[in-house]
């Protein structure tokens, strides 16, 4: 009995410790055209994205994270994305000309 104890302890222990790190590798990164002058931090699609160079990369706090209107905030504050991926998967052209259709400056009807 007093063995049982702490094997399952130690058994809940690794358990958790292995979600914790499954949990950290599921990253999202948006590649930019124009790498940012300084590190920054932009909060989008409830995850924290740390910018740095040519890539904003954000460890996925939930199903909202890799989603267009993530993308577009990331193309609104640091111009064009190349690519928006998530693991295994990437954005299309299509999705990501959508995409970038935030990072365009908006045109301006000029009053008569």
């Amino acid at each position: 009995m007093m063995i049982r104890i702490p094997l399952a302890a130690a058994a809940a222990f690794l358990t958790l410790a292995l979600a914790g790190q499954a949990a950290a590798q599921h990253q999202v990164t948006a590649k930019l055209e124009q790498p940012v002058a300084e590190r920054s931090r932009l909060v989008a699609g409830g995850a924290v994205f740390w910018c740095e160079g040519e890539a904003c990369i954000a460890n996925a706090a939930n199903t909202r994270t890799y989603v267009p209107a993530t993308c577009k905030d990331v193309a609104s504050k640091y111009g064009p994305v190349t690519a928006f991926e998530s693991g295994a998967r990437a954005y299309d052209a299509e999705r990501l000309e959508a995409c970038n259709a935030a990072a365009r400056p908006q045109m301006q009807a000029a009053n008569p």
